[in-house]
């Protein structure tokens, strides 16, 4: 099989070329994120969550106790509320941030709210719990597949950059 993108000769059930990091199934709907990236988005999660919560609750706890406890416990399910929102789109707060989105290994689609919570909470469980092996087996994988995505059926895209409309766009006659 041939790539889409640059026409190259791919490995056999690969769904990433191997010379230009297209995802193959859609052509040009993103390439492989890199491992970086995917580790930063995933400490940035929790990151997220934290200061969130500290500004918040410190923020409302200045102007009353009373209010700083209602914040303690309401921003916490905000939070939750916003993770899983963003869950159904494919992507968390961290993978937003760093324009990655998670894709059926197979089609491309965004994966359900089912397959997104076994990855974002079995997944990563299962991937943790052998001293974080599941995370770096996604080094050596050819898919860079770590275990939650291998369970969850997986990839993680880096999205292709959206143009900017032209009417969007600054002109240069504007700019000088």
């Amino acid at each position: 099989m041939n790539c889409p993108s640059c026409k190259k000769e791919i490995v056999p059930d690969s769904v990433f070329c191997s010379w230009c990091s297209d995802f193959v199934p859609s052509s040009g709907q993103g390439k492989k994120a890199g491992l970086f990236r995917r580790w930063v988005a995933l400490a940035l999660d929790p990151l997220i969550a934290v200061v969130l919560y500290l500004v918040g609750v410190g923020i409302v706890g200045s102007i009353s106790k009373d209010l700083g406890t209602v914040a303690a416990i309401v921003l916490p399910i905000v939070y939750l509320v916003w993770f899983l929102s963003l869950l159904r789109k494919g992507v968390t707060p961290g993978k937003k941030l760093m324009g990655l989105q998670v894709v059926n290994q197979q089609t491309g689609s965004i994966p359900g709210m089912g397959t997104m919570f076994v990855r974002e909470f079995v997944g990563r469980f299962i991937s943790g719990a052998f001293g974080g092996l599941g995370y770096f087996w996604a080094i050596f994988d050819k898919n860079s597949q770590a275990w939650h995505d291998k369970i969850a059926g997986t990839v993680v895209l880096k999205l292709a950059p959206r143009p900017v409309p032209a009417d969007m766009a600054p002109s240069l006659a504007s700019s000088r």
